[in-house]
């Protein structure tokens, strides 16, 4: 417990003398002293490490509400908005696992597995695969394993999360979960839940309509963005497997047209399922969403009773897992494309990069809705945002920025303890290589091996991997519109007078010297850019 003493008077340490003349620091009641600069540091570096964990959750799981459990009675207790669960599993899979069967309840998922495997509701024969993925690769429940996961597994292990999302930030309809049950009504009411999580992970809040409302057509819901309050009207159209015949034929204008028929009151997002089988790996956009986009396209202009088609944002979406129970997990595809909206398609061309950069920031909670469809795709293995190589292994100790270690200071084999200040990671040296300070304030450079578990972990989350918030870690630029908005975030502390300077030697100088100061920090940031961009011969660029 530290206690405040005056500076004038008496220091507790009995010396006789005045405090500021004793120790001129913030004593302790043991007299344990802590100098007032360290103290602050100590808050600092606490402030640090929670926002470096604060992000590293975020990146995990999104800006819903957080994962909210503790350890209880050799398992774990985890609250669901204003339900608790109790498991004795260690991992947020576990919890998953036991969550869904509890909302499907057991007496229906009993029933299901009495029929035979292929008489079986879809949920229940992911089970069947799921089980037998255990049983093959070893998996006791005893201890926290690893196993490749299947697409049933992805498929069980995602729904969970979705319904999950819902029932812990908005809310789980009844309704929803019926659909689910019943197998000719499950892949729309699936695909439903896919969207509404998607779109609370990106941070939105979201509002169900009322469908027991006859009066008037409207979307599935109303989904408001919580860091700029803009409202959207959002309908998902899930794929008929029977759209397909012969050539691959999607149909999307006829989805589209059905899902523009509804009342909107907001602007409008669409989500359509394209449904296809992917054997494709990497980050290539497969044949088949450019030709699902062609046939988006063909219904722009058209006319609904007499009336202009509206425009909306369209998410096109592929999530083939489940076509494949016992194979590898195949990956997601999701292409964002403004129907109607010029200056949000993928190939809309800008003259340039500042009107690029202001085309972006009118559509910002698109953009970030498409961002966190990518980055937010997982479902996580652990509670509060570690990852599970850290968290479940054995023998691993993380490197922390502000933690002490014991580390070499000669050839000889002298060791002393130093503080971890800075650290980078040397991917292809497999190590770390960090700054250490001692306490007398020399500093030594100290190479640390990193463990397979601990590189995944940092290529993973490679900004928080030494807890700290390093934005430059790992960090790869692709294109110019990407390093323009670096140098505007790097830059963006420079006064109007430093942007005055730095481009005073331009020979147009006076045509910009009236300019607002974000217009010119713009024009700096996109004269930079092209400076660098145009002198790089490598295609990949790291910001560091």
């Amino acid at each position: 417990m530290i206690s405040k003493v005056g500076r004038n008077k008496p220091c507790p340490c009995g010396s006789g003398k005045k405090y500021k003349r004793c120790h001129g620091s913030i004593a302790s009641a043991q007299h344990r002293d802590i100098p007032i600069g360290d103290f602050a540091k100590a808050i600092a570096e606490m402030q640090a490490q929670h926002q470096a964990k604060e992000a590293q959750r975020i990146a995990q799981q999104g800006l819903g509400r957080p994962i909210i459990s503790t350890e209880f009675a050799g398992g774990q207790v985890v609250a669901v908005r204003n339900k608790i669960y109790h498991i004795k599993g260690k991992t947020f899979h576990d919890f998953l696992g036991s969550y869904l069967m509890g909302v499907l309840e057991p007496a229906w998922g009993n029933a299901e597995l009495k029929k035979p495997l292929g008489d079986r509701h879809p949920i229940l024969q992911w089970y069947d695969s799921l089980c037998r993925l255990q049983q093959r690769s070893g998996l006791d429940g005893k201890r926290v394993q690893q196993a490749e996961a299947n697409g049933a597994a992805a498929a069980w292990l995602r729904l969970a999360y979705d319904l999950y999302a819902m029932d812990h930030n908005a809310e789980l309809q009844r309704k929803l979960v019926g659909r689910l049950k019943n197998p000719d009504m499950f892949p729309g009411a699936r695909y439903e839940a896919y969207v509404a999580a998607a779109m609370i992970r990106a941070g939105f809040d979201i509002e169900f309509e009322d469908e027991d409302d006859r009066a008037t057509t409207h979307c599935e819901f109303v989904a408001t963005c919580k860091a700029s309050g803009n409202k959207y009207s959002v309908e998902a159209k899930h794929r008929n497997r029977g759209d397909a015949t012969g050539v691959l034929k999607f149909r999307l204008g006829k989805r589209l047209q059905k899902a523009l028929r509804k009342q909107a009151a907001y602007p409008r997002i669409v989500f359509l399922d394209v449904g296809v089988p992917d054997n494709q790996k990497g980050n290539t956009l497969p044949d088949f969403m450019r030709h699902a986009l062609q046939d988006l396209r063909r219904f722009e202009g058209r006319s609904l009773h007499g009336e202009p088609l509206p425009p909306a944002y369209v998410f096109l979406t592929n999530t083939p897992s489940e076509q494949d129970l016992d194979g590898e997990v195949r990956r997601t595809v999701v292409l964002g494309e403004g129907f109607q909206i010029p200056e949000f398609k993928l190939d809309t061309p800008f003259h340039s990069l500042r009107q690029a950069y202001s085309a972006l920031q009118r559509h910002q909670d698109i953009h970030n809705l498409v961002d966190s469809m990518r980055d937010h795709s997982g479902v996580p293995a652990t509670f509060d945002g570690q990852d599970p190589e850290v968290a479940f292994g054995e023998g691993q100790t993380r490197l922390t920025v502000g933690n002490w270690y014991d580390i070499p200071t000669s050839p000889s084999g002298d060791w002393a303890k130093g503080r971890l200040v800075q650290a980078v990671v040397m991917e292809a040296d497999q190590a770390a290589a960090g700054i250490y300070q001692l306490e007398d304030g020399r500093q030594f450079i100290v190479n640390t091996p990193l463990s397979d578990a601990e590189l995944r972990a940092y290529k993973r989350h490679p900004t928080t991997f030494f807890g700290r918030i390093d934005s430059s870690a790992g960090r790869t630029i692709k294109d110019p519109l990407e390093m323009f908005m670096w140098l505007l975030d790097t830059h963006k502390g420079l006064t109007r007078e430093q942007l005055l300077e730095r481009i005073s030697g331009w020979p147009t100088f006076n045509d910009y010297k009236d300019m607002p100061t974000q217009d010119l920090l713009e024009l700096y940031a996109e004269s930079m850019t092209w400076s660098i961009w145009t002198t790089e011969s490598s295609a990949q660029r790291t910001a560091t």
